[in-house]
């Protein structure tokens, strides 16, 4: 019997992928075997339009994701998918992006470009310095071929 984390996993990773395709018109995939090809990590990419594509992606979609220690203790999940990829998007030459959500909650992104955006958080602590708000408030800021949204 399949894993249910797998499977909710996998599902928001195919929300992802979609969302992205239908904003950009560009086709996003899953990255294949989950990023254990030692070339191409992350969870979501765009094969057709890879170098021009900013960022590696990691989706995560928790039951629940404690927001009330991000100042108070340097082990929490905002930080440790952060940690997950910076470190895949640095064997990818690219940058940093996570999207996220738990249970019940709209979808976000936590990245560290200085888009101006009008709700974000900005975090500074334990040495990460990261930014959170909602994907559909950061899609329109990346310069991206046929964004055509902005």
């Amino acid at each position: 019997m399949a894993n249910p984390s797998k499977i909710k996993g996998s599902a928001y990773e195919l929300k992802i992928k979609d969302i992205l395709t239908d904003y950009f018109k560009e086709k996003f995939e899953r990255v294949p075997l989950s990023g254990s090809l030692s070339y191409l990590k992350g969870d979501i990419w765009c094969p057709t339009k890879y170098t021009e594509w900013p960022y590696t992606i990691e989706c995560k979609h928790y039951a629940e994701l404690d927001f009330n220690n991000l100042l108070t203790a340097k082990s929490n999940d905002l930080f440790s998918f952060w940690r997950q990829a910076e470190e895949e998007a640095k064997v990818m030459q690219k940058k940093p992006l996570v999207c996220f959500r738990w249970n019940r909650s709209k979808d976000f992104v936590i990245f560290q470009e200085d888009f101006d955006l009008d709700n974000q958080m900005h975090i500074k602590a334990f040495g990460f310095d990261i930014k959170i708000s909602l994907l559909n408030d950061f899609l329109p800021k990346i310069n991206f071929i046929n964004s055509g949204k902005k």
